[in-house]
């Protein structure tokens, strides 16, 4: 399961705290400043992906954080830019190892 959540610059202290936890450790989360991936907000972008068990764990534990879950259209661009991001890092593995 794949989910994206924004949270906005002054979030980012506490964003951080809660990031730095061993649960998000384990399941890598990817945070990326949100104007670089073309997101139209000032902040921070988090995309997750993991088992469905992993991913639901992690919506409890951002639920009373200062990231917002996106959805619709949003979601789906925001998931669609890490996911070729993901792509391309291992095209590149690819090229490099053979």
């Amino acid at each position: 399961m794949e989910v994206a959540y924004f949270y906005d610059m002054a979030g980012n202290p506490a964003m951080k705290k809660l990031l730095d936890q061993d649960f998000f450790k384990r399941i890598g989360p990817v945070v990326r400043e949100a104007q670089m991936v073309g997101y139209e907000k000032e902040g921070f972008l988090i995309y997750i992906k993991a088992r469905d068990d992993l991913v639901e764990e992690a919506r409890k534990l951002l639920k009373e954080s200062p990231a917002k879950p996106l959805e619709g259209e949003s979601a789906e661009k925001v998931i669609s830019y890490f996911r070729e991001e993901a792509e391309a890092a291992e095209a590149g593995m690819g090229a490099i190892f053979g």
